[in-house]
């Protein structure tokens, strides 16, 4: 008997293995959401180029949108950071007892530094901008009944599109027949690739890993998964790991140097020293006492 339940089972199971399997491999994705999506799929045949001058004007073209600050905006936040602050407190402290040379000297420090602080940042920008201008990429896509490569930024929805092994995914496309094998390590930190079936999404941002298909593209530039989480991390105003170490370090010197600095000040009013002087000297070791470049 116990025999006869234990072989019943093992049937169903093989059954159930075989039909999983027979899903599978049909590209039919196994959850019912899956299921209803890949129904609903309609794959593309190919766009007109008037249908993607459509497209283009709709959507937009496929890329991702860039927050670009204005260079004056640059070079005035390198007069106000935590550092800088403390300099113009000094130059006006310095003009308040009269003493035009220090003054001068300082105003001069921080524009100096001001203006290296906006050169090293500007060069960067115009460096990444300058690779990312050199680096199109190419997608090959059917337009008007023919294949050709075309600048990826052009692509619209419902563009068809070839992916193939070692191209990278222009924009997020819905596989329309057979098997692809996707790097996304890009996206998930997956070292494994990912197995595509038809009607599986593939994402902008990673690479195709073994296979060809045709596939549909269904959203591009900012609608793409790639795209709205970077405008996720453009968004916050949180400060880094870095910035929240450099914070701490420039708030411990700020405390020291007020300590250290009000103390030589009384001991070198208690002494008999003017107060003119013992201010000036004062305002000096402060500014010598803390990195006057340090970014926040």
């Amino acid at each position: 008997m116990k025999k006869s339940i234990l072989k019943e089972e093992e049937n169903q199971d093989d059954s159930y293995d075989r039909g999983a399997s027979a899903v599978v491999s049909s590209g039919i994705p196994l959850t019912e959401e899956g299921a209803e999506k890949t129904k609903e799929f309609v794959p593309s045949k190919g766009l007109t180029s008037a249908q993607a001058k459509i497209g283009l004007d709709k959507y937009g073209r496929n890329e991702l949108p860039e927050k670009k600050k204005p260079k004056w905006l640059i070079f005035a936040e390198q007069l106000w950071q935590p550092m800088p602050i403390m300099i113009w407190i000094a130059a006006i402290t310095e003009a308040g007892i009269s003493n035009w040379p220090d003054m001068a000297i300082l105003l001069t420090i921080q524009f100096v530094n001001a203006g290296l602080g906006y050169y090293e940042v500007t060069k960067a920008g115009d460096a990444v901008a300058a690779l990312k201008k050199s680096l199109k990429p190419l997608a090959t896509v059917k337009r008007d009944g023919k294949w050709s490569n075309i600048d990826a930024a052009d692509l619209v929805p419902n563009d068809l599109v070839l992916l193939a092994a070692g191209s990278a995914i222009p924009a997020d496309c819905l596989v329309n027949e057979g098997t692809i094998e996707v790097d996304q390590s890009a996206l998930t930190g997956e070292s494994m690739p990912v197995t595509m079936y038809k009607g599986s999404s593939c994402k902008m941002g990673s690479t195709v890993y073994r296979g060809e298909v045709e596939a549909t593209v269904e959203y591009t530039g900012a609608n793409t998964f790639f795209g709205k989480t970077a405008s996720l991390l453009q968004d916050g105003d949180e400060l880094g790991n870095l910035q929240k170490v450099l914070l701490n370090i420039v708030i411990v010197l700020v405390i020291l140097s007020f300590t250290f600095s009000g103390i030589v000040f009384g001991y070198l009013l208690g002494s008999g020293e003017g107060v003119t002087e013992t201010i000036s000297f004062t305002v000096v070791l402060i500014v010598a006492s803390i990195p006057v470049a340090i970014e926040i």
